[in-house]
């Protein structure tokens, strides 16, 4: 081989190594792995232990109008429910209206409401771990 088809050939081995190494760590969403999802609470089922949640989600336009999504979110005993709203002066951390978190008993989430999930996959479904359920003033 001369230099010139030897330079080629290294040049794109370096260049399939570079997109091998580059592409592998590429997360896809599979159990365990953790995501948000932010909207309007449209509907409860304690019962069934869901919510459903109305948000934009991918931004999408049909015929001029933007398209939202409906999620059902499974909701677990293990959910923890957060209240957030922002404190009127200093906050624990020492800025002036800066957020607070606080405790809520389960379930304190209805029609209405904007909420923040962090849910996990669960199979074909989205569980949540953590509700936060904001503040009519901080939507």
């Amino acid at each position: 081989m001369d230099a010139t088809a030897t330079g080629r050939r290294s040049a794109v081995l370096a260049i399939v190594a570079i997109v091998a190494i580059v592409a592998w760590p590429i997360p896809t969403w599979g159990a365990g792995q953790e995501s948000k999802y932010s909207g309007t609470v449209v509907a409860v089922d304690g019962t069934a232990g869901a919510v459903v949640v109305e948000g934009m989600g991918r931004w999408r336009i049909k015929e001029g109008v933007t398209q939202v999504e409906r999620r059902t979110i499974g909701v677990t005993s293990a959910c923890e429910f957060v209240s957030v709203k922002r404190a009127s002066g200093p906050a624990p951390s020492g800025w002036v209206g800066d957020f607070v978190e606080s405790g809520l008993p389960g379930w304190q989430v209805k029609p209405g409401d904007w909420i923040t999930a962090i849910v996990k996959a669960d199979g074909k479904r989205a569980t949540a771990i953590r509700i936060y359920v904001w503040e009519p003033s901080e939507r």
